[in-house]
């Protein structure tokens, strides 16, 4: 039997349109799905002969097949410290030195985000994109303390340019660390010139973003959340930021309007509290309340990112005239939940302004989440 192409499972969002004057677009709404990375597993043993840090982490045990006996060399997944120097690990391989977080921000699963990078990647060759080749401009939104999709993306594509965006000053200034740790260069901006000072000035083997060079690695971390008080305590702040949860934008709309940008990449908060997050006694991947909570859970969040996506697209459109109109090839993010997941593509079936809808699965152990992905190019 021959397998179907992608495009052989694509269906229409609504009437197609035929070909006009008007220049409308056929809305290519594409169901097929992807198990990424269903049997990869890292080579703990590996691993663990190669950085110190990580062997400590490795227990082995007597694992039996037909013929003999083998060694298996594990972690202890609900250790936070076990987690991170796996990540960390990881990442070394990949060229990523000197990488961590602070202590209970979440570690990112790096083979399940190694597949969503895939999964982008492999969405724009098909828009015609030369990946290889071209300057690819990237938004992690809500890039965390890890910095992780930043990361990778440049790591896997040297010319290509990220963004990180988040909202809690610790997360943005470990992003910059971890960043500029990787050989990052990055852009002076005057309203994160201080910190971006001080993170420089702690990296004696990077140069300053001001330098007139640039290296082979270029990220910029944005810090997106309103002007903070000054003279205020960390116990009033908090409850400030509770207060204006529902006021604070996921997207960072200037920086639509300010670059060109050729995708988005999101793992949301995927719960409404954080009693919920901590429901899994079998792993500790750790995580803040910005990173694993949003008011009314990830289909909240999800729904907002939606809807500020069209917002973009909008802008775009009206005010760069329309040779330029919706720069964005793709928006896409993770989905943690299938009910999120159902009530995301209903969304985008319902905006005239969508032209394409991808979802795909990542499969990753016994953990299954979802990507989607939309354009209104």
């Amino acid at each position: 039997m021959t397998r179907k192409s992608d495009d052989d499972d694509a269906t229409m969002i609504g009437p197609e349109e035929p070909p006009s004057w008007s220049g409308k677009r056929k809305r290519d709404d594409q169901h097929h799905h992807h198990q990424r990375g269903k049997k990869e597993r890292p080579d703990f043993a590996r691993l663990a002969g190669k950085y110190d840090y990580f062997a400590r982490h490795a227990m082995r045990t007597k694992k039996k097949n037909k013929s003999h006996e083998m060694d298996k060399v594990f972690i202890d997944f609900t250790s936070w410290q076990a987690t991170h120097d796996l990540c960390r690990a990881l990442l070394e391989e990949i060229g990523v030195k000197n990488w961590s977080i602070p202590k209970g921000h979440l570690v990112p699963g790096f083979t399940q985000r190694r597949n969503y990078c895939e999964w982008v990647e492999s969405l724009l060759e098909k828009d015609g994109v030369q990946i290889e080749e071209e300057n690819v401009r990237g938004v992690d939104v809500g890039t965390g303390a890890s910095a992780i999709f930043a990361l990778l993306f440049t790591s896997r594509h040297p010319k290509w340019d990220m963004f990180g965006t988040d909202i809690t000053e610790e997360a943005v200034e470990s992003a910059r660390r971890n960043c500029l740790a990787a050989g990052a260069s990055e852009r002076c901006c005057k309203d994160e010139e201080t910190t971006e000072q001080v993170v420089a000035a702690e990296n004696n083997n990077t140069h300053s973003n001001c330098s007139s060079g640039r290296s082979r690695r270029w990220i910029s971390i944005r810090d997106v959340a309103k002007k903070r008080s000054s003279g205020v305590t960390r116990e009033e702040e908090e409850a400030e930021d509770a207060e204006e949860e529902e006021d604070q934008p996921i997207l960072d709309l200037d920086l639509f309007e300010e670059e060109r940008i050729d995708f988005t990449v999101c793992n949301p908060p995927f719960f409404n509290t954080m009693s919920e997050s901590s429901q899994n006694p079998r792993t500790n991947f750790g995580g803040t309340t910005k990173e694993n909570s949003y008011r009314g859970g990830e289909s909240s969040f999800v729904r907002r990112m939606i809807l500020e996506s069209r917002q973009v697209a909008l802008s775009l459109n009206s005010s760069k005239g329309e040779e330029n109109q919706h720069r964005v090839r793709w928006f896409t993010t993770m989905v943690g939940a299938k009910a999120t997941l159902k009530m995301a593509k209903k969304c985008l079936r319902e905006m005239k302004e969508t032209t394409k809808l991808r979802e795909t699965a990542f499969v990753q152990g016994k953990t299954r989440r979802w990507g989607l992905a939309w354009s209104f190019l």
